[in-house]
Formats: structure tokens, C-alpha cells, sequence
């Protein structure tokens, strides 16, 4: 079992609280006294009638207003005014942690269990895989999601996450060849799609035949043996140059673009990055003639949409970033329900 060096929560990490609620951890960088995550599992005897899948005492939160809903109206503690200017975040204090799960350490649990579930030995089988043709550091990779906590069912998703810029792209390049070479990995069908489109809420964002442009071209999800897959390429926090405490956000209002991508090179990661040349502005409604230089998100769903020089359309939050002495404008998308991403 190799050694894993100690990491502080980062992206696909979750947390538990002292109060018994599980999170999952957003982004490589954070205040100094909390924890930005988002709660993801709440003990049963919360139960709403519009949380129906109960997980061994724990129900499953998925749709992001029903998250602020129950912690406004349980555990207001948790939502908290971002001074960096994020707006409304939610997170945890360090002092009312009361367990962390890496994913890192999750993975090797399972790979050293001597009988495995259904699942976890398909996660053990994906995981030897993906190391026999990526040649990654072995403590590079972990497992995230429902089985991290312990809180998977038959029908849960396998979660990947890959720690490092260099483990990431490494398995990238590699992904054509599995898909090629290795049986029972496919991706994504038509109708596969269709059922993801309408999961995640995108039917009145995108079109289903622009969501399968963008979404039939990716390496980082589809089927295994049946079972669905995602992986998330993460940056460890050295090599994201935009720390929280240096790192300052302004709301400008919505705004609505056509441009082309110049540089897609962090499109893979989580975080993900896409650089705009020949931004042509749609609709604003910021002062100002004021174009992004860029796209940002950290929703998975953004990641390794398009490539260098794709025209594209898209709708979101611009925002002024500031990076110490650095400024510079940048389109968000990842919070609200009327946002989209499409090709031209």
C-alpha cells in the first residue's frame, strides 16, 4: 500500500460536521477558518417529502437550491457571506469538523478488502485499469461520491478523482486507448445522454442536440460494465495560481457572449479553464462595454466541452478577478438554472 502524503479537503473530498451532516468539498483553496463545501447527505429524521432515496439513515441532497433550502431552514450556520466576493457560500468551520474523507485512502481500503461488494469490485477492477494504461502515481487516484461515505447503493455511480496536473493529463492521453482497447468501457449512447441531459436539469439551458455535440466528444465519463463512470482531473492547490486569500471576485451582473476559444488547455481540470479571443457581447447587464478574457467553472459538467479555436455561445455571471495586482474579467457559469454552453 503506498504512502499517502497528508492533503488538506480539497475538490472531492466530503466532510462530516459535528452535527451529523455530510458535505462535499468545492475548489483547491479556502478561508482560514472553514471548509467551503456543500452539504450533499442530512440524517433521515430531516426527511422532506421531496427527498425520496433513503441511504442507510441519510437522505441525498443533489439539487443545489434544495441545499440552501434545508441548511436556511435547519442549520443556518452553515451559509455564509464569502468576503472575497463568491456571494452566498456554504462551508464548514475547521472547529465543527468532525471527519474527513479523502478519497485517496478511501480507494485503498477497498483495493485492500478481502470481499468486495458489486461495486466495490468493479471501482477495484476501473482503478487497476486505469493504472495499468495511464502509469499515474498510485496515490494519485482516489474514489469519491456515495462510496467514499460509505452511503453507495446498487445503482451508484463510480467516481474517480485524479490528484495532480501531471497524473491527470498523463490518463488523458491514455483514455482513446482504453476505450479502445479494454471490454465492457464504452461511452456515453444517444439515450444514455437523453437520461443525463434531463438529471441534470438542462433541458431548458441547452437543446438535447447541442447537449450531444459537446457531450458525446468526452474521455471522462460513460459506461463501465454497465455502471456508470465520471473522472475528475484535479490541480493539487501549488498548482492553481489562485489561492482564496489572494484571490478577490466582483459581481457585474449576467451576461450573454459569442466568442472563440484561444486556449483550452485547463479545460480537463476540475476547476476547469477556457481562455476567449474575439469576444462579441450578446446581451449585458453590467455598465460598461466590458469583455471576459475567459470562462471559468467549477462544475464538472464544464469540463473538456470544446477546443482551441471552436466558436462557441454562452451565458453566465461576469465578474472582475483580482489576483493581487493582477485584474482581468471572467465569464462563471455553475449557479443558476437560465446559464448555457454551446457550440456556434
Amino acid at each position: 500500500m503506498p504512502k499517502i502524503q497528508p492533503l488538506n479537503p480539497i475538490e472531492g473530498f466530503f466532510i462530516q460536521s459535528q452535527d451529523g451532516l455530510i458535505f462535499d468539498v468545492k475548489g483547491l483553496s479556502h478561508p482560514s477558518d472553514r471548509i467551503i463545501a456543500f452539504v450533499r447527505y442530512i440524517p433521515e429524521n430531516f426527511f422532506t417529502g421531496d427527498m425520496k432515496e433513503s441511504r442507510k439513515g441519510y437522505q441525498k441532497i443533489y439539487d443545489l437550491n434544495s441545499r440552501y433550502t434545508f441548511l436556511k431552514e435547519n442549520f443556518p450556520n452553515y451559509i455564509f457571506k464569502d468576503t472575497r466576493g463568491r456571494g452566498l457560500l456554504q462551508g464548514v468551520r475547521v472547529n465543527q469538523i468532525s471527519k474527513i474523507f479523502d478519497p485517496r485512502v478511501r480507494l485503498q481500503e477497498i483495493l485492500n478488502l478481502s470481499n468486495r461488494n458489486l461495486l466495490e469490485e468493479q471501482v477495484s477492477n476501473l482503478t487497476s485499469i486505469i493504472l495499468d494504461y495511464s502509469k499515474i502515481d498510485k496515490d494519485a487516484i482516489g474514489i469519491s461520491g456515495s462510496i467514499l461515505v460509505g452511503l453507495h447503493t446498487e445503482e451508484s455511480d463510480i467516481d474517480i478523482v485524479i490528484y495532480g496536473k501531471k497524473n491527470g493529463q498523463k490518463l488523458y492521453k491514455n483514455m482513446p486507448i482504453i476505450y479502445e482497447k479494454v471490454l465492457g468501457i464504452s461511452k456515453y449512447t444517444e439515450k444514455d445522454l437523453e437520461e443525463l441531459w434531463k438529471r441534470r436539469g438542462q433541458t431548458e439551458q441547452i437543446d438535447f442536440s447541442s447537449f450531444c455535440i459537446l457531450e458525446k466528444k468526452k474521455l471522462l465519463q460513460g459506461k463501465y460494465n454497465g455502471i456508470d463512470f465520471y473522472i475528475r482531473l484535479v490541480p493539487l492547490p501549488e498548482e492553481f495560481q489562485e489561492d482564496y486569500l489572494n484571490t478577490n471576485l466582483t459581481y457585474l451582473g449576467e451576461i450573454e457572449i459569442e466568442a472563440i476559444i484561444s486556449d483550452a488547455k485547463d479545460a480537463i481540470f476540475t476547476p476547469c479553464l477556457y481562455q476567449l479571443t474575439e469576444v462579441k457581447i450578446i446581451k449585458s447587464t453590467s455598465m460598461g462595454f466590458i469583455k471576459p478574457k475567459r470562462f471559468f467553472s467549477v462544475r464538472g459538467r464544464y469540463c473538456e466541452l470544446v477546443t482551441e479555436g471552436e466558436n462557441i455561445c454562452l451565458k453566465g455571471k461576469l465578474e472582475q478577478v483580482i489576483i493581487k495586482k493582477d485584474s482581468f474579467y471572467q465569464i462563471t457559469l455553475g449557479t443558476t438554472k437560465d446559464e448555457f454552453f454551446k457550440l456556434k
